[in-house]
């Protein structure tokens, strides 16, 4: 409670000297505020995008097992097809945890022995060298090189002519395989994908390079469409189950946990009443992005009603009906 009035005592104090713009001061205020929340509910943040549910993929600090474990079919399958050497196509709509386990994959691939593992990075603005270059750098910093002198013009370890760099792509290949290892290639977003793009993916497949490629069911569409030869190499994983209930619950639990440093251990949501997870659930439908969105909208609606009410944090609750209160600044 001390937090809480020192607060109300630095906006009143704000409210009297002249302002510097009534966003300005409505944005300083509501960061303010749900940072206390977030200190009250156990651990201090820098700034908003520190507090529960407001992970994004692709970020350091992204607890990312709150998505996609809960679909252990998926998860094993994947794994027998790595473990197989297979090229591998992951497919959900927008919004299921293809971006979260892509960055599993990243992460704890590149910790392991048997992979040489790298990332396509903005596959709309990628041309068929840029696609060799990704995978030979890769290469390179796994230890493995290239013979110069087959080629008429290199420049950073990479040869200047397209062709030239499909070639040494065929050469790095039979390196790595050598050593009983696999060079893993992951594209996300197959659906943006270039067309003429397809045709070096496919080249890098046929000399070697697993391939692990994510997007939507319009995405493997259009592979099909444009690429039927590399569509038919791949193995598909179609649809990334959605949360269930329990699921929603863990997020929730494991994202506060997260927030206060803790581990988690089983524990419920404290914040969320199980109708309130039931509510989630059956808005989102099940689909962790929106869970996640929703859990952030239910989470800055308490942290007002938290202030504006001067209720000790204990009691402080999300239910269903919070989504109706009046989300005004006022005591």
């Amino acid at each position: 409670m001390d937090r809480l009035e020192s607060l109300r005592s630095e906006e009143e104090e704000r409210s009297e000297s002249a302002t510097a713009g009534v966003l300005l001061d409505q944005l300083q205020e509501v960061e303010q505020r749900l940072l206390a929340f977030g200190e009250a509910l156990g651990d201090t943040a820098d700034t908003v995008t520190d507090l529960p549910f407001t992970e994004e993929a692709g970020l350091d600090h992204m607890p990312e097992p709150l998505y996609v474990r809960h679909d252990t079919e998926m998860l094993n399958q994947v794994t027998s097809w790595l473990l197989q050497d297979q090229h591998i196509g992951l497919v959900s709509p927008y919004g299921t945890g293809k971006t979260a386990f892509r960055e599993i994959v990243l992460r704890d691939l590149s910790k392991h022995e048997g992979f040489v593992i790298t990332h396509l990075d903005n596959p709309r603005e990628t041309t068929p060298r840029k696609l060799y270059q990704t995978v030979l750098t890769a290469a390179y910093a796994a230890g493995y090189s290239i013979d110069q002198r087959n080629y008429s013009q290199v420049r950073d370890g990479i040869p200047w002519a397209t062709a030239e760099a499909k070639d040494a792509v065929h050469e790095i290949v039979r390196r790595v395989r050598e050593d009983d290892k696999t060079l893993l290639l992951v594209v996300d977003e197959i659906e943006v994908l270039e067309a003429d793009l397809l045709s070096p993916l496919q080249v890098a497949g046929d000399a070697g390079v697993r391939l692990f490629l994510t997007g939507t069911p319009e995405g493997k569409r259009r592979v099909a469409e444009i690429r039927g030869t590399l569509d038919s190499r791949l193995r598909y994983y179609e649809g990334i189950d959605p949360f269930s209930p329990d699921d929603v619950a863990e997020y929730a639990a494991r994202s506060l946990s997260y927030f206060r440093g803790e581990p988690y251990e089983g524990q419920a949501p404290d914040l969320f009443t199980r109708a309130a997870i039931e509510d989630i659930h059956e808005r989102t439908e099940g689909n962790p992005r929106e869970v996640r969105i929703e859990c952030r909208e239910l989470f800055t609606r308490a942290a007002f009603v938290w202030y504006r009410t001067g209720q000790d944090i204990s009691r402080i609750q999300i239910t269903p009906e919070l989504r109706h209160r009046r989300f005004g600044m006022g005591r």
